[in-house]
């Protein structure tokens, strides 16, 4: 069996230990692949979410992120959070899922509606313009070319660091905050066009 330790206070840091001469080892916090699975699916699902834009593919992706994790858990760094190993394969299957639905369909890959609790307080009027304006931001950052959309999800939906998101897409941070930048006005430009 595969087995990682969490790096404890290092951010998420997991130390690998495979079968073999040194399965005997004492693997201090050492916790099963399940628990990595469990730790991180949210993340490796809502990346894959916003980059195809559908609920199911997006799941297929997740699955298949697992399922290669752990085929190649042998190449993961431990020196390095196992959560960015994690989202860049996540980034690299929705992006090869995404081509081949779009070359399937001969288009882009349409958005699928977010769930979102709805605020009990809120009339009915601010309920329809935030759901709008939700729905204007998913089809603007949808719409994005995928070069752009990767850095927002992993940077705004992800909530990573600049420096996280250069990481997991290896990229420098410099790279990295340039594209945002123009991201960010490409994003401007869309949301004035939808009057958003």
């Amino acid at each position: 069996m595969v087995r990682v330790s969490s790096g404890g206070a290092r951010g998420g840091l997991l130390r690998v230990a495979l079968p073999g001469p040194a399965a005997g080892a004492i693997v201090r916090n050492a916790v099963t692949f399940e628990d990595v699975v469990r730790e991180h699916q949210d993340d490796v699902y809502g990346a894959a979410l916003r980059i195809l834009g559908d609920r199911d593919a997006a799941l297929d992706a997740a699955n298949q992120v697992f399922l290669k994790a752990y085929r190649s858990i042998g190449s993961y760094d431990p020196s390095r959070p196992i959560k960015h190993w994690l989202l860049r394969i996540a980034v690299n299957e929705a992006i090869t899922i995404g081509r081949a639905r779009t070359r399937e369909r001969g288009r882009i890959a349409p958005e699928a509606e977010a769930a979102a609790i709805p605020d009990r307080s809120a009339t009915p009027e601010a309920e329809t313009l935030d759901r709008e304006s939700r729905d204007g931001i998913r089809a603007a950052v949808a719409a994005l070319p995928e070069l752009y959309r990767e850095v927002v999800v992993l940077r705004y939906f992800n909530e990573l660091s600049v420096d996280e998101v250069a990481a997991v897409l290896g990229r420098s941070s410099s790279t990295v905050g340039v594209q945002l930048l123009r991201a960010r006005q490409l994003l401007r430009k869309a949301m004035e066009v939808q009057g958003v």
